[in-house]
């Protein structure tokens, strides 16, 4: 069994994921591209550098608007928001299991 560990939580929202998501667009990449992105994610990306104006946070409806980066090889990939950055400023593992509709969307 694995658990992620938060360091020095100091709020409620720190421990329990509750952020509003919506999947702009999902980045299937190559096996080997996807393991050089978990290896370096502060790295630049020119997956991220290309999609930047879908990665947003919508005050409004307080909605994260991200990109699902993931391999066909896995079960699972990761939400990034790069807040106009060309690297993972914000990343957040994620299932496909949880996708609601091919898509992407949530």
């Amino acid at each position: 069994m694995k658990a992620t560990f938060t360091r020095k939580p100091s709020t409620l929202q720190e421990l329990i994921p509750e952020s509003e998501i919506f999947i702009e667009k999902v980045i299937a990449l190559s096996q080997e591209k996807f393991d050089s992105f978990i290896r370096q994610p502060l790295q630049d990306h020119d997956f991220i550098k290309e999609n930047l104006e879908k990665m947003f946070f919508e005050p409004t409806d307080e909605t994260q608007h991200c990109i699902f980066v993931t391999s066909d090889n896995v079960p699972y990939g990761f939400l990034i928001q790069s807040e106009g950055y060309p690297y993972a400023r914000y990343a957040a593992y994620f299932e496909k299991r949880n996708m609601e509709n091919p898509d992407g969307k949530k």
